[in-house]
């Protein structure tokens, strides 16, 4: 199939730019004490994160427990969770992972949390994994003090759970301009230094010390102690993205539109905020000359000087500003090799496993069954309902 042939809107995935940002990737860290440790948020298809770990990733990272499962179902892994795994329903699926031999670790940042995970791998007769979570600045989730962080990974080995070490995530920094980047991130990382040296003098040296994104890859994959960095963007590239790192990585993630009406100074296009998002700033036209101005549920108002040569009919092709939100709003790539369609790869990972309730009888679908798409959904199982 050609590119011609495709139903618009829907997303294009080129394979020869992510297997070149996969290997540029690969090539900084080979030989380095810290290793790779990709996010799943930006892929969400296990044939990325297949790719990644055999150019010689040590493990996936994930923000959520649908990622882990689809990368569970896969025999992907180790994995953690860079995240709080908090409440019974959450807390019943991860203990079912480790009973299956997932080799899975999560984040903590507090005692009532450690103490529920512990109780829960207790019931289950499973020993949990945990990294304690430092915020190193950002100000969203983690400890804030080193003597906080030796007394939570203190309660880990006390509680039962196997203690491995730290993270922190310098999120704050990762899209800011070069000079100011740097002084950011070294700051935040550390802090992190702090706590790692306060758990190596209590006798805890951590065995993980796990933090940095895209934006900082460089810079934390450097410093000393780090020992995994958990990139993502680089391997699709975002129009965000691509303006704090023009040249190391290639965007790889677009979405195809169909123009349909011109009036003037500007067109539109069948790719509304249903398909796309825009929260990191417009999204553009892969050659730059249009705008995405403004996003109404399935309508994008295309602006600058390319306008003038569209007619209703033709197809544009729009570099996400977010690419992570924006292939949320879908179910499958269209993986591209120039022109031709050679796959089609799932997204998966739903945010909770879905439950349809039929008379008595529940009917349960999981994570890795459905995903979603523009205004759908859709679900794989036998037992299962379209809507």
């Amino acid at each position: 199939m050609r590119i011609d042939e495709l139903d618009t809107p829907c997303l294009l995935l080129d394979l020869d730019r992510v297997e070149r940002n996969i290997a540029r990737m690969a090539a900084f860290f080979d030989g380095r004490p810290a290793r790779l440790r990709p996010h799943f948020k930006t892929p969400k298809t296990p044939e990325i994160a297949r790719r990644q770990l055999a150019a010689g990733a040590i493990g996936i990272t994930v923000a959520k427990l649908g990622e882990a499962e689809v990368l569970a179902d896969a025999g992907l892994g180790p994995i953690l969770v860079a995240n709080q795994v908090v409440g019974a329903p959450k807390l019943r699926r991860l203990v079912a992972l480790l009973a299956r031999g997932v080799d899975i670790t999560v984040a903590v940042e507090s005692e009532a949390n450690v103490r529920a995970i512990a109780e829960a791998a207790r019931e289950a007769g499973v020993v949990a994994q945990a990294i304690v979570e430092v915020d190193s600045g950002m100000h969203r989730c983690g400890t804030t003090t080193p003597a906080e962080t030796v007394a939570l990974a203190r309660l880990l080995v006390e509680c039962g759970i196997r203690y491995r070490g730290l993270m922190g995530y310098e999120g704050h920094a990762v899209l800011l301009p070069p000079e100011e980047r740097q002084g950011k991130a070294e700051a935040a990382l550390g802090i992190v230094g702090e706590h790692v040296e306060a758990l190596a003098e209590a006798g805890l040296a951590p065995e993980i010390v796990s933090v940095g994104g895209t934006g900082t890859y460089a810079i934390a994959g450097a410093w000393p102690g780090v020992t995994e960095v958990q990139a993502g963007s680089y391997v699709f590239m975002d129009g965000r993205y691509q303006q704090v790192l023009p040249v190391e990585f290639e965007s790889a993630l677009t979405l195809l539109t169909t123009v349909i009406a011109v009036h003037g100074e500007y067109a539109v296009c069948d790719a509304g905020a249903k398909s796309l998002t825009n929260e990191f700033g417009a999204p553009r036209s892969v050659d730059g000359r249009l705008t995405a101005a403004r996003l109404s549920e399935e309508h994008a108002h295309l602006t600058g000087d390319g306008v003038g040569g569209l007619a209703v009919g033709d197809r544009v092709e729009l570099l996400p500003s977010h690419g992570d939100t924006t292939l949320n709003l879908h179910d499958v790539y269209h993986v591209r090799r120039g022109d031709e369609i050679v796959e089609e790869w799932p997204i998966l990972g739903a945010q909770v496993p879905l439950t349809r309730t039929n008379g008595a009888a529940g009917v349960h679908y999981r994570a890795t069954d459905i995903a979603r798409g523009p205004g759908r959904m859709r679900c794989d199982s036998a037992l299962g309902v379209a809507g």
